[in-house]
């Protein structure tokens, strides 16, 4: 039985309590399981003290997942305070919490349903199928680069959103539109990845990727004049990142400017 390989830990290095945790995990599921992986920062690097550890773990057959996936309250991995499935973003998946606060996410695999490329990059940790090694290498994300493809219906549809969202706001249904508000925005934040050269906009470290201060005026709540005020910075905000774009429009000025003007007569 091969050892772990140490290139699974390369951006725990400096985090003591991520590489003993991560230490800990793989030693644990390596005498039962077939392979095991990093993923996200763990793999691609960027980690700090606050980052989690993403650690897939692959088993020969289904039954054998299943037998472990099982067992999974009462792993003995490491010193733990609480521990919860995660099944409902994607199958035979947990988290655990270890002591003192390093959080790691451990989803099971086989070997014949590994994730798809778009979760890469992934380090492989071993590999007694030979599978794994062969996967991971193009196992690699798109190019994080703009499309704007979808760009002309995105604006026609933040219009009628606003003209959905100017008639319950004259309703008094302040709570409904600003629970919705995030459909809305939307449409600006994409827009504000795509203008910086990015693929998709993503909340996680968005101040590290876009310009977000003016995003943050964006986040009303359920009273008449905070949901005014955010939908006329949106429409602001829109007004110029359409500017900057040199596309065929189907939304007719005449359209736009009536709908401003029912945003402004709130």
């Amino acid at each position: 039985m091969a050892a772990v390989r140490g290139e699974a830990f390369r951006n725990v290095r400096g985090l003591p309590e991520h590489e003993r945790v991560l230490r800990a995990v793989l030693e644990f599921f390596r005498p039962q399981a077939v392979g095991a992986f990093v993923t996200g920062s763990t793999a691609a690097g960027g980690m700090d003290e606050e980052s989690d550890l993403d650690v897939g773990i692959v088993f020969a057959s289904d039954a054998e997942r299943d037998a472990a996936w099982e067992r999974r309250w009462d792993w003995e991995i490491a010193p733990w305070f609480h521990r919860f499935d995660a099944d409902h973003v994607k199958p035979h998946f947990v988290i655990y919490l270890f002591e003192p606060r390093v959080k790691a996410d451990l989803p099971l695999y086989t070997a014949d349903a590994l994730p798809p490329p778009a979760g890469g990059p992934y380090v492989v940790a071993w590999d007694d199928t030979g599978r794994l090694d062969e996967w991971a290498p193009g196992a690699v994300p798109a190019p994080d680069e703009p499309d704007w493809s979808t760009a002309v219906h995105e604006e026609e549809r933040l219009w009628a959103w606003l003209v959905y969202s100017v008639q319950h706001v004259r309703r008094s249904e302040y709570y409904s539109i600003a629970g919705d508000f995030g459909a809305l925005r939307d449409v600006v934040e994409q827009w504000q990845a795509r203008l910086a050269g990015l693929r998709e906009f993503t909340y996680r470290r968005a101040e590290r990727r876009v310009d977000t201060g003016e995003l943050a005026r964006l986040f009303p709540g359920p009273h008449r004049a905070e949901l005014k005020q955010a939908m006329l910075a949106l429409i602001d905000l829109h007004d110029r990142q359409r500017g900057q774009l040199d596309l065929q429009w189907r939304t007719t000025e005449q359209a736009r400017a009536r709908i401003r003007q029912w945003v402004a007569d709130l």
